[in-house]
């Protein structure tokens, strides 16, 4: 009778059991990889709805751009630190998550010295703008929201999965010479001053960065 009664009451220990693990829960690390780069991520549950997390991403890439006819070596440096707010509606795995993270998002663009760029419509070479230079930057605090799947309540490795964007503002366009015989002339100025005014009206809208997430991570 009583192997009976402690079989009944099986079911409901275990549940009790995942009910004060998910009340609980513990640290949650994971990798993932994502449109922000290579990430690292620390997870960690406040309630059976909260959890809080921070993470670390950043990618690197080094590339020719064609802009405008004109080539530029480009440097892409990602970087973002966040600090992000999930919940858990149903108290599993599916999540809405929302936050900001530090962007430290920039491209750098330099031009080959041994070329001719054609700047607002004028052509210059190399010798008259010198070492030509343009950045592009962003808001460096950007709300971030979102929604994913991960960081069950159980122990052990899990999948986890997310989507959603960055509100990284407007780009900001910085274009400059220096070093050339032309780059302190008011009309080289006021035409690099255009091509850069010209740069920021393009990539204006661009004030949503898509974010698509796929990681692993193992919770204590």
């Amino acid at each position: 009778m009583k192997n009976k009664y402690l079989l009944l009451t099986l079911p409901f220990l275990a549940f009790a059991n995942n009910a004060w693990a998910d009340e609980t829960g513990g640290i949650d690390v994971g990798v993932k990889l994502s449109t922000l780069g290579a990430g690292v991520e620390v997870n960690y549950p406040l309630s059976s709805r909260w959890t809080v997390a921070v993470g670390l991403n950043k990618y690197s890439k080094s590339q020719i751009e064609n802009i405008d006819g004109n080539d530029y070596d480009q440097d892409i440096d990602l970087q973002t630190l966040s600090l992000l707010f999930n919940y858990h509606p149903f108290k599993g795995t599916f999540r809405v998550t929302a936050g900001a993270m530090l962007n430290n998002n920039e491209v750098k663009l330099t031009a080959d010295p041994n070329a001719t760029y054609e700047i607002n419509g004028t052509v210059y070479d190399s010798s008259e703008f010198g070492e030509l230079k343009a950045s592009v930057d962003f808001e460096q605090i950007a709300p971030y929201i979102g929604v994913g799947f991960g960081h069950g309540a159980s122990s052990g490795f899990s999948f986890t999965f997310d989507v959603g964007v960055l509100m990284q503002g407007e780009p900001n366009v910085d274009m400059t010479s220096t070093g050339g015989s032309l780059s302190n002339d008011p009309t080289f100025q006021a035409n690099l001053k255009q091509e850069e005014a010209n740069a920021q009206d393009d990539i204006d809208e661009f004030t949503l960065y898509p974010v698509v997430a796929l990681g692993l991570s193992y919770r204590f």
